[in-house]
């Protein structure tokens, strides 16, 4: 009996010493693990840290390109001020211009201020104006003489005293198709090339205008009017114009073309030269 006890106590102890000898190996596996896990994680939080810095940095930059944005838009909207005030002084310098379209080339001779004075007076009727009409200067439209066969250049004349301009575009009206020497003339306002362009973007809304036998006319600076039987109607975006007249019964039919020859001899709107 003492045999069989002492050989259970030796199959115990060496139990006991695997059992100790493999938690010895699990827990330096443990060790190891922990180490390289360590490892990662030192690698990740240096990673996380130079994330953090180009996080930062990319935060700072993308701050001062919003400051730049904020001025150069602040600038841009300077420069539009700026643009149109800059529009606005040269149609104030041009108040009292006045285009002629349709002459032929050289007919003025040497003395176009003369020669527009009486031509005035001609082709409007002397009771036009109150008085004598007095042109400051006269000259074509600064450019190369045209080709044998190619548009006459316009003359562009500023009158003395304002009132006369509305007397003249006010007499164009109201006699309709102008001639001189059997060649058919136009009177027009001489604005500035921007607000040139800004009402040739009516041109589709006059079209819609002369098909629905609708009086209209364009005020200054780039100002659609609409005579409705319920009032006038004011347009200043070209959109809005059209989307409103496409509305009214009767589909357009009038080219832009025949809208512009239509309103020449009325010296409505200014023309394609």
């Amino acid at each position: 009996a003492s045999e069989n006890s002492q050989a259970s106590l030796q199959t115990t102890a060496g139990k006991r010493g695997s059992l100790a000898d493999d938690m010895r190996l699990d827990f330096s596996t443990i060790q190891t693990g922990l180490a390289d896990l360590h490892v990662e994680v030192s690698s990740i939080n240096n990673k996380l840290d130079k994330f953090s810095q180009r996080l930062d940095t990319s935060e700072r930059r993308i701050g001062d390109v919003e400051d730049r944005v904020d001025h150069i838009e602040n600038i841009l909207l300077e420069v539009h001020r700026l643009r149109e005030k800059c529009d606005d002084l040269e149609n104030r310098a041009r108040r009292s211009n006045l285009r002629i379209v349709g002459l032929p080339e050289g007919i003025e001779g040497r003395d176009p201020v003369s020669f527009v004075e009486k031509l005035l007076v001609k082709v409007l009727g002397e009771e036009t104006f109150p008085g004598r009409v007095e042109i400051e200067r006269a000259h074509r439209a600064l450019r190369p003489r045209p080709k044998e066969g190619e548009r006459p250049h316009i003359i562009i004349f500023k009158l003395l005293r304002f009132p006369d301009k509305i007397h003249i575009l006010r007499r164009a009206r109201e006699l309709g198709q102008l001639t001189f020497k059997n060649q058919k003339i136009f009177f027009f306002p001489d604005v500035s090339a921007d607000l040139q362009a800004r009402r040739r973007e009516f041109t589709e809304a006059r079209c819609l205008c002369h098909s629905l036998h609708l009086p209209f006319s364009l005020l200054h600076p780039a100002k659609l009017r609409v005579s409705l039987r319920d009032g006038p109607r004011f347009f200043v975006d070209l959109e809005e114009a059209t989307e409103f007249l496409k509305r009214l019964p009767d589909p357009p039919s009038m080219s832009s073309q025949q809208v512009w020859r239509e309103e020449a001899g009325l010296g409505l709107t200014v023309g394609r030269y």
